[in-house]
């Protein structure tokens, strides 16, 4: 089993080139339902286009390498366009490229939305990024071009999506040893990467499972927040969404480990369905640390945790030069039937699991030498790998080395009963590990999440996306969280406060729940009153135009915001024309103080 890491880019300004090398348009494009694949390769000889002849496998029935990636594609597109029904017609740009890359590590794939669009004339939260493929999905038409693009980035940016493809796989500096596999089946044999899950995951960001803020400053897209950042909330920052925080709170709040959460309805409502039971490292022995329960992150790469999980005593690995305990070297220590416990840092993951191995460890343990409340996903490839690896927090790591005769079970059933890759709420986490990880932070779930879901920031050999009975687990749900099936929903946590209150304003109206057609946005049609969000509470809806605040004049932006909601929320009869007057009078009283 194969394990490497996605790399998700996020999307950039509006109509306007990422700071990619261009190339050159030669296999055009494919239609797919109501997905095009624009074949961009520099060079399709090394792609697509790739002349070497390829056995048909796993109901792929390419006779090249090029037709067997094409075919890999339509699938993937067939399976998004069935998903979510799409209705207007989506443009990927596809190329093979080379991408960062090692002997045991490397990037896979790389996509993202090629626009964004704020304020479009449809259902849509006001002043708040889309994904250009749910734009024109939310709006009933192309925002853009409908002619697909000459090239890959180059004008007039007609495409809604781009996605790259690792076109050195295999080779002997790029993951040594492996190989795509093109089958359209997830049967990929070891040693070898789903083609197909690995477009089917890059493809989601794309659609819109992805952040457009700067998780290592904070900063909002050009001032404003996105889609993404109305349902991703922060546990222990007073339970505050990102489009709710100031810069210093969503830097903060992009590697704050468990406490970031999605509190999408959908989500929230499938995860059941989807997770098992929560699994943990439990300590067995000594009587000093006996039942401690540690969260782990898994690799893709060797075997996994089996079911009823793997006891040991646990060890220290020692390889006698500089950081022994970091397996980098063969180990002088024996450790026989025993679980190694190894550092992070200095070489590759799959080396200190080989390494452990060739000791006689059972599994092993790898503590990152970074502070952070969440364990990292362990990415590599080495088809040697033949024992468990899991990763803990280095405060686990330490409790862990800290008295002899340690004896641990990994894959123990955690004592609260919760779902592995849930917080303590039941709400899922989002992957935030210390440091901020470019590409894979935020727009990703958690790597605690058990079975491993297909959006997680590593791919995992036990991904079934074309099984019925897996699907794409959680991805669909969140998606149609952003508004894929057609409608505005609130978070499952909205904002229940007994009255209205605006910045400490308290308006005496009753905050009272239902289903509201208000979110407002200025382009629409006369008599549009923009999408159905359920399960809102009116604070949540006076709340949709907080970010106006942020915005250049924002004060009377702002106030403008909330004259269209109270307006549109007294037409429909959900306020009294005082109400709607006491909700008028706060904002006016408070947007010139927070936005002088």
């Amino acid at each position: 089993m194969k394990n490497t890491t996605f790399l998700t880019s996020i999307a950039v300004t509006l109509f306007a080139m990422l700071p990619l090398s261009q190339a050159v348009a030669d296999n055009g494009p494919v239609v797919v339902g109501n997905i095009t694949i624009n074949i961009v390769d520099s060079d399709p000889a090394l792609g697509f286009g790739d002349p070497t002849p390829a056995t048909p496998v796993g109901g792929n029935p390419g006779t090249t390498v090029g037709e067997q990636r094409l075919e890999a594609y339509k699938r993937a597109a067939e399976i998004w366009d069935e998903t979510l029904d799409i209705d207007v017609q989506v443009v990927l740009q596809a190329i093979f490229t080379p991408l960062s890359c090692s002997p045991n590590s490397g990037v896979l794939g790389a996509a993202g939305a090629l626009t964004v669009f704020r304020d479009f004339p449809a259902p849509s939260f006001p002043s708040t990024w889309y994904a250009a493929a749910l734009s024109n999905e939310l709006s009933g038409f192309d925002l853009g071009g409908t002619v697909p693009d000459p090239g890959f980035l180059e004008p007039p940016f007609n495409d809604e999506i781009f996605s790259l493809f690792n076109s050195e796989l295999g080779t002997d500096e790029c993951l040594t040893g492996s190989g795509w596999y093109y089958g359209l089946d997830n049967n990929n044999p070891a040693g070898t990467i789903d083609f197909l899950a690995v477009l089917l995951h890059e493809v989601g960001h794309g659609l819109g499972f992805q952040n457009f803020a700067d998780d290592a400053t904070g900063q909002n897209f050009l001032g404003f927040p996105d889609q993404w950042s109305r349902f991703q909330r922060d546990n222990a920052l007073v339970g505050k969404h990102w489009d709710q925080m100031i810069d210093i709170e969503r830097r903060f709040s992009a590697t704050n480990g468990p406490n970031l959460v999605w509190t999408g309805p959908r989500v929230t409502a499938e995860a059941p369905n989807v997770l098992g039971p929560a699994l943990v490292i439990l300590v067995n022995a000594p009587a000093d640390i006996a039942g401690a329960e540690l969260p782990f992150g898994t690799a893709g790469f060797g075997p996994a945790v089996p079911a009823g999980g793997l006891t040991g005593d646990l060890e220290l690995a020692n390889d006698g030069v500089d950081v022994a305990s970091d397996a980098c070297e063969p180990l002088a220590n024996d450790l026989t039937g025993k679980i190694a416990l190894v550092d992070r840092g200095a070489c590759n993951f799959t080396v200190k699991a080989v390494n452990a191995q060739n000791a006689g460890a059972i599994g092993v343990i790898i503590a990152n030498n970074q502070p952070g409340d969440t364990p990292i996903g362990l990415g590599g490839s080495d088809p040697a790998v033949a024992v468990p690896t899991v990763s803990v927090t280095l405060d686990g790591g330490a409790l862990l080395r800290e008295f002899p005769g340690t004896n641990v079970s990994i894959g123990a059933p955690a004592s609260d009963g919760s779902l592995a890759g849930t917080a303590s709420n039941g709400l899922v986490k989002l992957y935030a590990p210390f440091p901020v990880q470019p590409g894979s932070s935020v727009a990703h779930f958690d790597v605690t999440a058990s079975p491993n879901l297909l959006m997680e920031p590593n791919i995992s050999g036990d991904l079934q996306p074309t099984n019925p009975a897996v699907g794409l687990d959680l991805t669909d749900e969140l998606l149609n969280d952003i508004g894929w099936d057609g409608t505005i929903s609130c978070p499952v946590d909205a904002n229940a406060i007994p009255t209205v209150n605006i910045f400490g304003c308290d308006t005496g109206v009753a905050n009272r729940q239902g289903t509201y057609t208000v979110i407002p946005s200025k382009t629409w049609l006369p008599g549009q009153f923009g999408a159905v969000a359920g399960g809102c509470y009116i604070q949540d809806v006076v709340d949709a135009c907080f970010p106006l605040l942020d915005a250049n004049g924002g004060g009377g932006q702002y106030q403008s915001c909330i004259a269209q909601i109270t307006s549109d929320l007294t037409q429909q009869g959900n306020l009294t024309r005082s109400e709607s007057g006491a909700i008028k009078s706060c904002a006016t009283f408070v947007a010139p103080i927070l936005n002088p």
